[in-house]
């Protein structure tokens, strides 16, 4: 069996550590993306999108202007700077009577929010389990291109980048069962994108082939991502900015901003083959004697819809 699927390229964990993270992602450069508000530094000073970090708070004295700082805005997201999988992230749709609407309808309070962030900067969402921060962040108002796939949250769009060029990409979509989270491991769905056309494939929930959303009942491929070139080619400015050669950048297509950059990924994991139908590992040969340097961003993303063969 393991042997058919090497055949096929597709790539498995081991392989994918030893072979693409190992030598191509140095140490020095992992807290370049794992922590997010390194992240948002970097992604200023190289003009690249992100959302409005709107406060962060690194200290448990400091979530006494909790309050104050939540005042001026209506709708935000609360997130670890040091998260992952989606894990410790609550977002607020609305303010009303001095409490808070989640994205799922539930309502919350002050109280809760401030209880909720001493968790944070105690690190228990953290990647290692340290002492982090807790950011509060603008929220992205999802794009009606996904309001008919998506379920009380906004996806998000993964592309995949080694040695400076794109090799795969694929929409995370929000169901009921995730909460409205785009995160694969909480239930959202993992739908592939055609790197050169930008419109979905297949689709994948809980390793299972499926061609409609779960809630909606609607026709998952075949849906066109607006301003596709745009947000590979910002995809592929996120290895310039941090260096690593094996990278997963997360981006969100905000309905008035555009393409915001979410985070980035030294670890990306491998569902992203299930939802194109495709295997990582001949996608990423492709690209291993092939050098990105002195080549743009934008003639970098040329080159990979040159090399990718056609769908």
């Amino acid at each position: 069996m393991f042997r058919r699927l090497k055949e096929k390229g597709v790539l498995g964990m081991n392989a994918r550590i030893g072979s693409y993270m190992l030598p191509h992602n140095h140490r020095r450069d992992y807290p370049k993306v794992d922590d997010k508000v390194i992240t948002s530094q970097l992604a200023e000073l190289h003009g690249i999108p992100m959302p409005e970090n709107y406060r962060i708070f690194d200290s448990y004295g400091g979530l006494r202007e909790l309050d104050a700082a939540l005042a001026a805005h209506r709708a935000f997201v609360i997130k670890p700077a040091r998260g992952s999988m989606g894990n410790g992230i609550i977002v607020i749709t609305d303010t009303i009577d001095g409490g808070y609407i989640r994205a799922d309808g539930r309502p919350t309070s002050l109280r809760f929010l401030r209880y909720h962030m001493s968790q944070i900067l105690s690190g228990l969402y953290s990647l290692n389990g340290y002492a982090d921060r807790a950011i509060v962040q603008y929220l992205i108002v999802r794009h009606p291109v996904f309001d008919r796939v998506a379920m009380d949250g906004v996806p998000d769009i993964r592309v995949i980048v080694f040695r400076g060029f794109p090799v795969m990409a694929m929409t995370r979509l929000p169901t009921r069962e995730s909460g409205g989270r785009a995160n694969l491991h909480q239930g959202a769905l993992g739908a592939g994108i055609d790197l050169r056309s930008g419109v979905t494939t297949h689709c994948v929930w809980r390793n299972t082939i499926i061609t409609r959303h779960p809630d909606t009942g609607e026709k998952i491929e075949g849906i066109t991502v607006p301003g596709w070139k745009e947000i590979i080619v910002m995809a592929v400015r996120g290895y310039d900015m941090s260096g690593l050669g094996y990278l997963g950048v997360d981006i969100a297509l905000d309905r008035d901003r555009g393409p915001l950059v979410l985070e980035m990924n030294a670890r990306p994991g491998l569902a992203i083959q299930l939802a194109n139908l495709t295997g990582l590992r001949s996608r990423l040969e492709l690209f291993k004697g092939l050098d990105s340097a002195g080549m743009s961003p934008e003639e970098r993303v040329q080159k990979a819809l040159e090399i990718i063969p056609a769908r």
